[in-house]
């Protein structure tokens, strides 16, 4: 479905239920939709802790992919459930952060006490505005209920046995300091040339005596290779496989800064206050941006709009590799600057 007539459609539901809806109720059991990928469902992650500061006895229940369960193995307060909403959930607060036409079914069906929605609020910014950060959206979308001072902190909850799962790696390869390169993403028209990274890879080596940490998904393995394959140094090190999600947040909370393109690893990177370098292809200015002053953000733009971004016109090839390597020396250098200060 078009996503904007799904928005105007979950706007109507929206407006359907409130109609008669309280949002002063005592609200007990909230159901929060997220269908989404994970870079998307980890700048939402502050959602939940303002909705828990809120209603710190609510059971909240999250409607979200599989693979995003692992975010909420040490958060006690939030249930995950996927494939389909349980039918005895009884939910009288339902915040829709990423549904379909099925969430939206469901929410006229069982009626909750009061709807909040994305969809609205994007409509919203789009004829007031314009489109705002994502992790600003998805506070604007609790708003209506939420009159405590709002948290912005999206970081990732890990246990002990996470950080220890990686110093033990840290330790056992002898890495040391080191930087988080991520040279993939889903969409082809997202990711840097792969012999650019491998030149800032030996700059880095070579510049600031730092191992580089290779990391991804399984279909970023043979990328990872190949990258390799062009680096002098072979001290550098391919992890693609040895961590799942929420030890590779322990691992960008080791590094001294990530390098990588718009995806998932970039904002869990994002999250754990990573100094990082983002590069960008297709993509809304601003909307998806990590947020903070350690940041140094990459983009250019084609005078007709980023979907019409493909292989043969892709504007992340416009980033060189010189620039790329001014952030690096201003993030390593203000690393280094910050210590001293400190």
């Amino acid at each position: 479905m078009n996503e904007k007539l799904l928005y105007l459609q979950s706007w109507f539901v929206s407006k359907y239920i409130n109609l008669i809806g309280n949002k002063n109720a005592p609200f007990s059991n909230i159901l929060i939709i997220k269908l989404d990928e994970i870079g998307d469902l980890v700048t939402s992650l502050h959602v939940f802790k303002n909705i828990h500061k809120l209603y710190p006895s609510a059971k909240i229940t999250l409607f979200c992919k599989s693979f995003n369960n692992l975010f909420f193995k040490h958060i006690e307060y939030v249930s995950c459930v996927n494939n389909e909403i349980p039918k005895d959930i009884d939910c009288d607060l339902i915040i829709d952060l990423r549904g379909d036409l099925s969430t939206l079914k469901y929410a006229l069906k069982t009626k909750p006490k009061y709807r909040l929605d994305r969809g609205t609020i994007r409509l919203k910014n789009k004829f007031f505005g314009g489109q705002k950060n994502e992790l600003h959206t998805n506070l604007q979308v609790i708003e209506p209920i939420n009159t405590i001072p709002k948290i912005l902190d999206n970081s990732i909850t890990l246990s002990n046995q996470d950080t220890k799962t990686v110093d033990c790696f840290i330790k056992e390869e002898n890495i040391g300091d080191f930087v988080i390169m991520h040279l993939g993403a889903r969409d082809e028209t997202r990711r840097w040339p792969v012999e650019r990274f491998a030149a800032c890879i030996n700059y880095i080596n070579n510049t600031y005596n730092l191992a580089c940490v290779l990391v991804g998904g399984p279909e970023d393995h043979q990328l990872n290779i190949d990258c390799l394959e062009l680096v002098k140094s072979k001290r550098n090190v391919n992890v693609v496989g040895l961590f799942n999600l929420l030890e590779f947040a322990a691992l960008c909370s080791r590094a001294r800064l990530f390098l990588g393109n718009e995806s998932g690893p970039l904002h869990i990177a994002s999250a754990q206050n990573t100094p990082l370098i983002a590069l960008f292809g297709p993509g809304v200015k601003e909307v998806f941006y990590p947020l903070g002053e350690n940041v140094k953000i990459h983009h250019y733009f084609l005078s007709r709009g980023h979907k019409h971004q493909t292989m043969e016109n892709t504007t992340i090839v416009n980033i060189t590799i010189d620039e790329v390597k001014a952030s690096i020396d201003f993030l390593l250098n203000k690393k280094a600057r910050d210590r001293i200060s400190g």
